[in-house]
């Protein structure tokens, strides 16, 4: 498991994903039936993988086609056989009593008449509702984290780098020297980075061109957003 070889304690990696640890240890023995409903079981997962310095897509597609489609959870409970048969008896009763109280309100118009009849006026029908379904809640979206992936290249000489997930204390992404040509490329919502020498490096965000302080060492923080000295 990349979790336990990082030497990552599930309280740790919940503290920093803000993913509860059942849902985590859910994902890890793939006990989906624990798992809450599929936008949020995907959501995740992307974000698990993502703090693991992992490719998140192949995993939420293999997740996404063994969890059971948006029509399973909208799909209205069917009342048992016991159940509907207490909601329509009530019905039946009631226009039974209304035809029963027509006929003795006709016969006793006749025999008040002498024998003539008399136009009754039987009371309306009442239509019967069926009962509705209840009311499928509206569910909310967490947006989700956006990647920042920095690219680093040795364009003028050699530098010593060190890259963690988050923080210091994260998982390892990369420790070694960067040899002059050489490059790495750096993934995840948040990489904590401490340089040797930056000025040696030319970078670049999400394809973007950004610029690396001058300072020697110097410790940087990598978002969607941009770098920032950390």
């Amino acid at each position: 498991m990349v979790r336990e070889r990082r030497g990552l304690a599930l309280a740790t990696v919940e503290q920093e994903t803000r993913i509860p640890a059942r849902r985590l240890t859910a994902l890890e023995e793939e006990r989906f039936d624990l798992l809450p409903e599929r936008i949020y079981a995907l959501g995740f997962l992307r974000t698990y993988a993502e703090y693991l310095g992992l490719d998140p897509q192949p995993y939420v597609d293999e997740l996404s086609a063994r969890l059971p489609s948006e029509d399973a959870y909208d799909a209205p409970p069917l009342l048992p056989a016991a159940s509907r048969s207490r909601v329509l008896r009530p019905a039946i009763v009631s226009a039974g009593t209304l035809a029963l109280t027509a006929a003795v309100v006709g016969l006793l118009a006749l025999r008040s008449g002498g024998g003539h009849p008399r136009t009754v006026i039987s009371p309306p029908a009442r239509h019967l509702t069926p009962p509705q379904p209840p009311a499928t809640p509206q569910r909310s979206s967490r947006p989700r984290p956006k990647l920042a992936t920095l690219v680093l290249v040795a364009a003028r000489g050699r530098c010593w780098l060190e890259a963690r997930l988050g923080s210091p204390r994260g998982s390892e992404l990369y420790s070694g020297t960067l040899e002059a040509g050489s490059s790495v490329r750096l993934s995840g919502t948040r990489v904590w980075i401490r340089l040797g020498a930056p000025s040696a490096l030319d970078a670049t965000l999400n394809q973007r061109a950004v610029v690396l302080p001058t300072v020697t060492p110097e410790n940087i923080v990598v978002t969607e957003s941009g770098v920032q000295t950390g």
